[in-house]
Order: structure tokens, then C-alpha cells, then sequence
């Protein structure tokens, strides 16, 4: 009966030969019999094992691997009223997303990084529930979100190539959280002290590729967005803080024409849609912040904000006006900024300055905000808060609470007003909204699991 319950479940092949022994000291069995069974059963493991590596191969090439990605569901409300004329638009829908990710590290200096997710367009990677026409539709895609190779040769720099994920640090009044690059960046970073670090980051970002020269005049080029910046970051005790970082970026474009190929005109300030893509006349400096600071034990704050200025921005709106004789242009508005502060629950100073929360901890963020009409790209702006628009001003509120440690709770509000009233509209894509906005407002309610 022992030897039968022995042999009938699979067991590490130490305690299997401790108990044949045991057997053997008490005369159950012979050294000979003992030595078959050992036999026989090392031999049904070796099989056992090939059969379940054979259902799994990994390339030789392949040090470390890790799956990664989340699941969130939304329910959104988002009303607006036009600017200008009449309409008006109430939303509400129920809205999911899914990204699914594999790194990878190849020997001690290559990395690559593939993911999928849901969202034909870059700043959103949502679907609506129905929006395939219900049961009857197809079913939701999933979409090539980041596909790259990085290579780190030494442990101050890192390049990385491909479909990349945002290299700057910046904030969502510049760029939304969801864009990626098509392109290559570097990375270097310097360790003054403890306390102390630089490091520089930056990149190219291909805005529109092919280039094209035909006999049929529909020539097309290539249009770059070229960005460098500097980042200094001080932790005045590295244990119990405060800390600081702030940064500094340029961004510039090469397109030679002052033209997007995809609207094939000047920014239009004063309608929404392809018009109001053209990403002539851009040439701007970022200025992001942060800084952190334990209020007392498990309370801790941040102050932040961001400033933008587009050098260029009064030859945006001398082409717009040049281009489009009807409109007004506005004023000479080519700044931007954003200023906040958040609370949160945290474990100490060094889960506040990385950003870590587990179970029970909550945190949330107030800012306010104004990005005037030629300040900044408005293909990158946040498509959440003001739909992706410029010539907006107003607030927003976002919190957080985490159910698990990787369940975490979200709401978000925010409301805008046009900034600009003489420019006659807020330019930018035609977005959630579909309109010129004069006033909006936004609520949503997510529930993100992450693996």
C-alpha cells in the first residue's frame, strides 16, 4: 500500500529514493529490488519531464521574459455647448481597455518591449461597449501599441529604436499619456551624489514618413519632431526628503514646407478637425515640476506644474491669418501652464518620491490649467481632460483608491472654458465633442486591474 501511494503521485525524486531506502533499513525490501524501483522511477520522471518542456520552447537567446498588461472599464459622462452657435452635446457610455505586453532582455545589454492594445487612434486606447453595433457587430481589434529594441552599453546610457513609449518627462496639459513615438531616443543619466542626479533624454519622432517624389506632382516628405531635454532631480535626505525634479525641453519640427501633410495647409485656429492638425511654426520649450514632501508619517504631498512657450507662435498666427484671410486670429497667445497639488497615503518618503501605493492607500490630484491657441502641438494635448483641444482654461480633479494592490478605483473631473473668446473656436481634432467648445465638463469612474 505504501508503494503503491508512493508511485501513484509525482514526487520530487530525493523523497522517493529517501522512502526506498527507509524500505530497504527495515527489510521490507532487498538492495536489488530497491535499485529497480529507483530505476524505474527516475526513468518515468526524465519522460514526464521532456513531455512538458517539449509544450513549451523559449529562444536561447532569451535571458529574462515578462508578461505584463491591465484591463480597465470606464463609465464617462462629457457635456459641452458651442461656441458660436447653438448645439450642445450630452455623452454617456461605458467604455473598456486592454493592453497586453511582453518584455523581453537579451544578454546583459539588449531589451525590447512589445505591446498590444485596444484604440486604432495614438491618444486613446478605449473601445465603447456597442459601438460595434451591439451583438450583431464585429468584435474590438487589438493594435500594435510599442514595438522596440533598446540596447544600454553602458549603465549612464540607453538607446532605444522603433515604436517607443514617450522618452520626455512631461505632463498631459503637452502630451497624452497614450502616445507613443515612432522613431529613436537616447537616454544618459549622471549620479552626482546620493542626493543628486542629471540626466538627459530625447529623441526623434517620425510625424509623418514616405517620403515621395512622383512625375504626377504628389510629392510627399517626411515630417520629424526632433525633442532634447534635461532633467535635474534633488532629494534633500534621501530617506525622509523632501525631493525635487524639474526639467527642461526643446522641440522643434523639420517640416520645410510649414506644412502637415495631412491637412496639406497652415493650423486653422478657427475650426476643429484635419484643419486645425498643421503643425507649422512650432518651436517650443517645456518646463515640467515636482516636488514631494512627507506632511507627516503616512501622509504625503506634491506640488507640480508645467510651463510651455512656443518661440514661434506669433508666425503661427501671422500664417493662419495670412492663409485663411476671414478669421481674426486672436491674440498673440503662445504660452501655456498648468499648477497643481495632491495628497495621498503613503509608507514613507521613498514610496512618495517612486510612486508607490499598495492596498488601502488613496491619493488625488487638483490642477489648474490654461494653454493658449499657439502654444503647443495640438496633436499631443490630453484627450481625456479638455479633448484634446487648445484656447482652453479650467480644472481638474482626478483621485485614486487601491481595492488590491493592483486593483485600483479612479475618478476624474474636470470642467473648461474657452480662453481666447476672439479666436472663435478651440482648435484641435474633432474629438469627443465634435464642436467649437464655449463650456465642458467631464466625469469618469474607472476600475483598472494590472498583471
Amino acid at each position: 500500500m505504501v508503494l503503491a501511494l508512493a508511485f501513484s503521485v509525482p514526487v520530487f525524486s530525493d523523497t522517493t529514493e529517501d522512502l526506498v531506502n527507509a524500505l530497504v533499513t527495515k527489510g521490507i525490501l532487498t538492495e536489488d529490488e530497491a535499485a529497480l524501483l529507483t530505476k524505474k522511477h527516475a526513468g518515468e520522471t526524465k519522460v514526464r519531464d521532456q513531455k512538458v518542456k517539449s509544450k513549451l520552447s523559449i529562444s536561447k537567446y532569451l535571458d529574462e521574459g515578462k508578461l505584463y498588461g491591465d484591463i480597465r472599464v470606464r463609465q464617462e459622462w462629457r457635456g459641452a455647448d458651442e461656441y458660436g452657435g447653438s448645439d450642445s452635446v450630452d455623452r454617456s457610455r461605458q467604455r473598456y481597455k486592454i493592453t497586453l505586453g511582453f518584455k523581453t532582455k537579451i544578454s546583459e545589454n539588449w531589451f525590447t518591449d512589445l505591446a498590444l492594445s485596444m484604440g486604432s487612434r495614438g491618444r486613446s486606447d478605449n473601445a465603447t461597449f456597442g459601438s460595434e453595433s451591439g451583438y450583431q457587430g464585429n468584435k474590438n481589434e487589438l493594435f500594435v501599441k510599442r514595438a522596440m529594441i533598446g540596447w544600454a552599453p553602458t549603465d549612464w546610457l540607453t538607446l532605444q529604436a522603433g515604436r517607443i513609449k514617450n522618452p520626455l518627462y512631461t505632463k498631459p496639459m503637452i502630451w497624452d499619456k497614450d502616445l507613443t513615438w515612432d522613431g529613436a531616443s537616447w537616454r544618459t543619466k549622471y549620479k552626482m551624489s546620493n542626493q543628486t542626479t542629471i540626466s538627459t533624454t530625447g529623441g526623434v519622432n517620425t510625424m509623418q514618413g514616405d517620403d515621395k517624389q512622383s512625375v504626377d506632382n504628389t510629392d510627399t516628405d517626411s515630417q520629424y519632431q526632433i525633442s532634447g531635454q534635461v532633467i535635474g532631480k534633488h532629494r534633500f535626505d534621501v530617506k525622509s526628503g523632501p525631493s525635487i525634479k524639474a526639467g527642461l525641453t526643446y522641440t522643434m519640427y523639420t517640416n520645410d514646407d510649414n506644412l502637415n501633410t495631412l491637412s496639406n495647409s497652415p493650423f486653422d485656429p478657427s475650426v476643429v478637425g484635419i484643419g486645425a492638425t498643421g503643425i507649422n511654426d512650432l518651436s517650443l520649450i517645456e518646463v515640467p515640476v515636482d516636488y514631494k514632501i512627507m506632511v507627516k508619517n503616512g501622509l504625503g504631498m506634491t506640488v507640480f506644474g508645467d510651463f510651455a512657450y512656443n518661440f514661434d507662435g506669433d508666425d503661427r498666427r501671422k500664417a493662419a491669418i495670412s492663409a485663411f484671410p476671414t478669421i481674426d486670429g486672436g491674440a498673440d497667445d503662445n504660452s501655456a501652464f498648468m499648477l497643481g497639488v495632491g495628497f495621498g497615503s503613503y509608507e514613507d518618503f521613498i514610496a512618495l518620491d517612486r510612486g508607490k501605493q499598495k492596498k488601502g492607500d488613496w491619493k488625488g490630484n487638483i490642477w489648474y490649467q490654461e494653454v493658449g491657441t499657439y502654444s503647443v502641438d495640438p496633436n499631443h494635448v490630453d484627450s481625456d481632460i479638455f479633448d484634446s483641444k487648445v484656447n482652453l482654461k479650467g480644472i481638474a480633479f482626478k483621485g485614486q483608491y487601491m481595492i488590491e494592490d493592483n486593483v485600483k478605483f479612479n475618478v476624474a473631473y474636470a470642467h473648461g472654458e474657452i480662453k481666447d473668446k476672439s479666436v472663435g473656436c478651440t482648435p484641435g481634432v474633432t474629438g469627443d465633442t465634435g464642436m467649437c467648445i464655449d463650456s465642458m465638463d467631464l466625469i469618469q469612474l474607472d476600475v483598472t486591474y494590472k498583471f
